[in-house]
């Protein structure tokens, strides 16, 4: 149920990014831009988190294990706005003590 309503918000997402990271000049800006609309979808437990150091896209939602795959896949499938080779989405929860779900290629 929550990776459909995922996926619904990730088409939106990555379509406003696209359309958005056209204009951006660094990776980086593209990243938090992807991060901001990842964040207003509503179902992040906590605010979205960059990393240009380790080229991550960090979020928390409460979820299991294999719906954060199937949420990431979804997401990289999409292609993840317009980010350069060696972007990752981790996706962690709230009671995942810091270990990732799921992390996938958004590049």
């Amino acid at each position: 149920m929550i990776c459909k309503k995922w996926l619904s918000h990730l088409t939106i997402t990555v379509l406003l990014i696209g359309s958005q990271a056209a204009y951006a000049v660094d990776s980086v800006d593209n990243a938090f831009k992807f991060c901001t609309a990842l964040d207003g979808t509503g179902l992040l437990s906590k605010p979205c988190e960059v990393s240009g150091w380790s080229l991550s896209i960090d979020i928390s939602i409460d979820t299991t294990s294999n719906e954060a795959r199937k949420i990431c896949s979804g997401i990289a499938s999409q292609g993840g706005g317009r980010l350069d080779r060696g972007w990752k989405l981790k996706i962690y929860s709230p009671y995942s003590n810091g270990n990732t779900l799921a992390q996938c290629d958004l590049s």
